[in-house]
């Protein structure tokens, strides 16, 4: 024999023995990749349950979030209820008070005031007060404002600060 052909069979003899473990390689591969994929399917469900289970968590955290946000919110739309509420008793009393100090004015003085007013809340007065003395009070004022104030009542337009420059 030669001893090319010594060299082969030992390197064939020597794969071949299991002491060396080159000729079962394959083998526990293919084990240990099956071992591998048992595994990594088994615990896919509990992985899946996991993020599931902590994805409800999070949701359940901002559920409760948006319940205390809404709690607050519909605490502060009470408050505010209370708050306008008595601002409207107030403004109403106050204008009622205001209509008995007008009607009790002489009307060159209270169109002199209501001239000065804004347009809707010198209508507003015009309104409550009693035609008679509502009408005295358009006939002192100028002609300009009374003109704005009867359109105001009539409800025809709000008049704009460009047309009453205009005018």
């Amino acid at each position: 024999m030669s001893i090319g052909r010594k060299i082969g069979f030992l390197v064939v003899a020597m794969l071949a023995t299991p002491s060396f473990g080159w000729a079962q390689d394959a083998a526990p591969k293919d084990e240990t990749r099956q071992e591998i994929d048992r595994y990594c399917t088994n615990i896919t469900d509990k992985a899946t349950d996991a993020r599931y289970a902590m994805q409800t968590r999070e949701l359940e955290q901002l559920r409760a979030d948006i319940d205390s946000r809404i709690q607050e919110l519909e605490a502060k739309r009470k408050e505010y209820e209370v708050w306008l509420k008595r601002r409207d008793e107030f403004i109403d009393k106050a204008e009622d008070s205001l209509v008995g100090i007008i009607s009790k004015m002489r009307p060159d003085a209270a169109a002199a005031q209501m001239a000065l007013m804004g347009d809707e809340a010198a209508a507003a007065l015009l309104l409550k007060l009693n035609p008679r003395v509502s009408s005295v009070i358009l006939n002192e004022m100028p002609p300009e404002k009374s003109s704005r104030l009867a359109r105001v009542i009539v409800g025809s337009r709000v008049v704009t600060n460009k047309e009453r420059t205009a005018q």
